[in-house]
């Protein structure tokens, strides 16, 4: 995988000819929000269908404590029924939450049945299936149910986030780590080209064509990018 600096700079090196700029109006961060955004693209497209998902696309949230709240959630309404739960990153936009891969124990392996939440009351009282964990998402928090401890505190969470650096890490010591710039960016390879591809036909093709720095001293004020480069040639 490329780190989101190597994406960044091969689609900045491609718009400018491969000629350096100090003032033009290309920068680093809205690149990087155009790669995220057709990254989510990609992955919406490439799971349709029910299609299965790259691993490369998952992040491990690691050591997750859960919080004890009521189960109304209202600070002057009281349900009399506390819930376990954790907030987790925004997810990549894909049907029925498919982003959410994994909900489990500390083991990575022993997963919590993922049920909608309007029929949470009724999966406990089903006759083969009642005695199982299950967890329920409700926007941005993860609740658990776990019969068999009901004094669970910590879970595990893998999924693939909207915004892969947003996503936080946390160790068994309680200390979190995200990925930078310099790290490998969750997405496979075969996703690069296309995406360079969709950011330089669709994002840049008005933005190279504009002018930049009416005061940049290598060439004539309102002359564009592309022709600038070609009169340096």
């Amino acid at each position: 995988m490329a780190t989101l600096n190597e994406l960044t700079y091969n689609i900045l090196n491609i718009a400018r000819g491969g000629l350096s700029s100090d003032d033009d109006r290309l920068n680093e961060r809205q690149i990087a929000f155009w790669i995220r955004y057709y990254r989510a693209k990609s992955i919406f497209f490439d799971s349709n269908g029910g299609r299965n998902i790259d691993q490369q696309l998952v992040q491990d949230l690691g050591c997750l404590m859960l919080e004890e709240v009521d189960k109304a959630d209202c600070p002057e309404v009281l349900w009399g029924c506390n819930v376990k739960r954790v907030k987790i990153p925004k997810l990549v936009d894909l049907p029925d939450n498919r982003g959410l891969m994994f909900v489990g124990l500390l083991d990575k392996t022993t997963s919590f049945i993922m049920t909608p939440p309007n029929v949470m009351q009724f999966a406990a009282h089903r006759r083969f299936t009642g005695n199982m964990r299950r967890a329920y998402l409700i926007g941005q928090h993860v609740y658990v149910t776990d019969p068999f401890n009901e004094d669970i505190k910590y879970i595990n969470i893998r999924g693939i986030w909207d915004n892969p650096q947003e996503v936080e890490y946390t160790d068994g010591d309680g200390n979190t780590s995200c990925i930078t710039d310099d790290d490998q960016y969750p997405m496979p390879e075969r996703y690069v080209a296309d995406i360079v591809n969709q950011i330089l036909r669709i994002e840049l093709n008005m933005t190279v064509q504009s002018t930049n720095d009416e005061f940049n001293d290598s060439r004539e004020a309102n002359q564009p990018i592309n022709d600038a480069a070609q009169t340096r040639n």
